[in-house]
Formats: structure tokens, C-alpha cells, sequence
């Protein structure tokens, strides 16, 4: 109470006199003011921790997209040297498939060889990141790239070797017909499986089947071209045929998969089961093509050794090249016929026998020509030669 006064006076909160008010005001500012400075330098600190933060993450991605370009780029530039190394250093398909059975044999080999390669090195490549694409359906699977690349480059090589099997009797324009189907059909299951509507993927699906049915029709045909009529899809015992029934059997589950797959439609779910099989239908169809291409050429070839060593060369090669026996192009004569062991003579007449040794004998010819000058490095000139001989009724 305020004595000599009518109104009280308020008391002051501070035990001291009233006449230190103003310093009380200031200890009350300051210890207000210590927790807000304090939170501001917390607060400075923390965002020059997430500055720094956000800077190296910056860093980690740039170095990880410059490494990425990096291998992508020497991919590139090394798959195309190899290119350009194995067209170089190569003979022409065409000439190869003119040559004799064992050349073209071994060709064949070195192209499986090539698919065994891809196929390593894009099976370890799957074990990164930098292939992975997530589709957009089916709850976001995610692809890994490398597999589809790997069949594109690897299915049409196997086709080739068909095609180069199957020598002279082949037309020349399937060494390119051929792996563009297998490419066609690989490209139209890819796009299938990033549709996001399901008409769309039906659609891509109904279109590789179309193609796949057709690549079969035409390797069915070449069964019926290399064999002259005496051999079709069903029917028949030569290796050729053999071969080619066991790629398009390794072949047909393929899109059975697809469709259970979460590329496709989704039916199959586990994801280790789904890469689990695409993993054992790969082996499958490449180890078995590829070892009984390379059993061909081991048994022909040891064939071809032991008549030689046994009737010498003179009589040795009239016997291989000639029309009882041996390997050369894929037509009537003997040679080829020789894998399926059939006789040539079965249902020919005394002239289209006769046809058919002149034939064989112009075949050997011309495959002598063309391995030797492969081998001179002249295989640019192996034409003109050879058609100076025929004018020289050679």
C-alpha cells in the first residue's frame, strides 16, 4: 500500500527497489534473448550440414552418371572394333557358304563362340544397376535390359549358322532374312513388355508369334532346300534338320514364359522364379545348339581324317568330293548328304545323275578356288577367276 495516497501502488516483482526496475527489464531481455540466439546458430549449423550434404550427394551423382557414360561409350567403341576386326580379318558369308562342309562347319563354331562371349559378358552385366528399367505395369517389375540386348545379338547368330550349314542349296538373301526375323520378333516381345495399355501389349504379343510361325516356315523350307525335296519337318535323319528342329524347339517356350512373366501378363509373381527360368531356357537353347553344332564338325572331321589317311589323297579326295561320299555344299551331291547318311542315287535317273556329278564336280572346284584365295588374301578377285575358267571350260 502506498501510505500519504489515497491509491495503492502496485507492487514491483522484483525484491529490489523500484529504482533498479530498468535494469531487471534488461536481465529479462537477455535471458529471453539467450534461447533464440542459441536456436538460431542450431539452426545455422544444421542447414550448413545439409547444404554440405546435398553437395556431396550432388557429387556422388554426377561421378556416378559420368561413370555410367564413361562405360557405355568405350561398350560402344569396343563392340565396334570387334566389328570392324571380325569384317576385316573374315572371309565373305557368301563365299563361305559356298565352301566345302568343313570350312563351313568351322565358321560356324567361331560364330557360337561369339555367342557364348555376348552371352557372359551381358549375363554379368544383368548383376549392375545401370540396365534396370521398371515397367509400368504389373506393379513395377523391374527389367533388366541386358537380357533382351543379349538375345538380339546372340538369336540371329544362330540363325546364320543355319543359314551357313546349309551351304550353296540356300538362297544367298537368307543370311539376312533370317536374323531379321529373330531380331523383329525380340523387338516386338521388348516394346510388349513396356506397354502401359494391355490391348497394346496383346497386340505386340500376336505380332511376335505372327513373325516367330513365319521364321519357322522358312526354316522348315530350308530342311526341304538342303535335302532336295527328300526331307521336310517331320520327316528325315540328315544334321542339318536335326539342328534346326533342335533350335526352334529351345525356342518355342519362350513366349510361354513371356506371357506368365511380369513382362507380359502377370500370372507368375516371384520374381526369383520368373529370372530362374529365363536363366535355365537361355542355357538350355544355346548349350545344346551350340554343342551339337561343335559334335558335327568333331565327327565329320575325324570322318574326313580317317578316308584320307585310309585311300590317301588322290583317291581320298575323288571319294570325298566326289558322288560316293564326303561334304561340300548343301545340295544333291554326296558330300552334305553325307551327315544325314543317305544315299544320292535314291530315285535319280541315269541323266539327272549325270547332271548331278557335273554339278558336284564344278562345286568342288569352285570351293578349291575360293579357300585358296582366301587364303592368298585375294578373296576379292575369287569371281573373276573363277569365270575365267569357265570360259576356259575348266
Amino acid at each position: 500500500p502506498s501510505f500519504g495516497s489515497g491509491t495503492p501502488r502496485a507492487l514491483h516483482p522484483c525484491p529490489q527497489s523500484p529504482c533498479k526496475r530498468g535494469g531487471c527489464r534488461e536481465r529479462e531481455r537477455d535471458q529471453e534473448q539467450q534461447p533464440a540466439s542459441s536456436s538460431t546458430s542450431q539452426a545455422a549449423m544444421s542447414n550448413e550440414t545439409a547444404v554440405a550434404d546435398f553437395d556431396k550427394l550432388l557429387q556422388q551423382e554426377a561421378f556416378d552418371q559420368g561413370t555410367k557414360v564413361a562405360q557405355i561409350f568405350s561398350g560402344i567403341f569396343f563392340a565396334g572394333l570387334a566389328l570392324w576386326l571380325t569384317t576385316a580379318n573374315g572371309g565373305s558369308l557368301s563365299f563361305v557358304q559356298r565352301a566345302a562342309l568343313e570350312k563351313r562347319l568351322t565358321v560356324c563354331c567361331f560364330i557360337n563362340m561369339y555367342v557364348a562371349m555376348f552371352s557372359t559378358f551381358f549375363n554379368i552385366f544383368q548383376l549392375t544397376n545401370v540396365d534396370d528399367a521398371i515397367l509400368p505395369t504389373n506393379g513395377g517389375f523391374t527389367l533388366d535390359l541386358a537380357r533382351p540386348i543379349e538375345w538380339v545379338l546372340t538369336c540371329p547368330l544362330m540363325q546364320l549358322s543355319l543359314v551357313l550349314m546349309g551351304g550353296a542349296k540356300l538362297p544367298d538373301y537368307r543370311r539376312y532374312l533370317m536374323p531379321s526375323f529373330s531380331i523383329s520378333i525380340l523387338s516386338c516381345g521388348t516394346t510388349a513388355a513396356f506397354m502401359p495399355i494391355v490391348g497394346l501389349k496383346v497386340l505386340m504379343f500376336i505380332v511376335g508369334v505372327i513373325l516367330f510361325l513365319t521364321m519357322a516356315s522358312f526354316n522348315r523350307l530350308q530342311i526341304i532346300e538342303y535335302s532336295n525335296g527328300a526331307e521336310g519337318l517331320t520327316t528325315g535323319d540328315s544334321e542339318f534338320r536335326k539342328a534346326t528342329l533342335l533350335l526352334l524347339c529351345t525356342w518355342a517356350p519362350f513366349p510361354t514364359w513371356f506371357v506368365m512373366s511380369p513382362e507380359g501378363f502377370g500370372i507368375i509373381t516371384n520374381v526369383l522364379v520368373i529370372q530362374v527360368g529365363w536363366a535355365f531356357l537361355n542355357i538350355v537353347s544355346k548349350f545344346t545348339f551350340i554343342f551339337y553344332i561343335q559334335r558335327i564338325k568333331d565327327l565329320y572331321c575325324n570322318r574326313l581324317k580317317t578316308k584320307r589317311e585310309l585311300t590317301g589323297n588322290a583317291n581320298g579326295t575323288k571319294k570325298i568330293f566326289g558322288v560316293s561320299g564326303g561334304g561340300m555344299h548343301g545340295s544333291m551331291s554326296p558330300p552334305d548328304f553325307e551327315m544325314g547318311g543317305q544315299m544320292v542315287m535314291n530315285g535319280m535317273d541315269s541323266q539327272s545323275y549325270e547332271m548331278a556329278d557335273k554339278e558336284a564336280k564344278r562345286e568342288k572346284l569352285n570351293a578349291v578356288v575360293i579357300e585358296t584365295m582366301n587364303f592368298l588374301g585375294m578373296a576379292q578377285n575369287t569371281d573373276r577367276f573363277v569365270r575365267l575358267l569357265e570360259k576356259a571350260d575348266v
